[in-house]
């Protein structure tokens, strides 16, 4: 169980449904980390605006997209 809540559709604000469906909109589901800076409007919507170049709308190839995350990986010993 996790020990932020994780903000459902039917729990959310008018504001942060509002960006759920935005999301939505864009084809892609609703994570848990979307769902855990639910609880926090202004932080789901900065997310967002990171989110949406990167992942909704890339402009960089899915493979290149994959070697920047093995090497960040690497960079932080991070076992990905």
């Amino acid at each position: 169980m996790p020990r932020i809540p994780l903000i459902e559709p039917e729990d959310a604000s008018p504001e942060v449904g509002a960006l759920y469906d935005e999301i939505r909109s864009w084809g892609v589901p609703l994570l848990n980390v979307t769902k855990l800076f639910g609880n926090d409007p202004e932080y789901l919507a900065g997310f967002l605006h990171f989110f949406l170049p990167l992942y909704a709308k890339p402009r960089l190839a899915p493979r290149y997209r994959e070697l920047a995350y093995l090497r960040a990986s690497q960079l932080n010993s991070c076992h990905y």
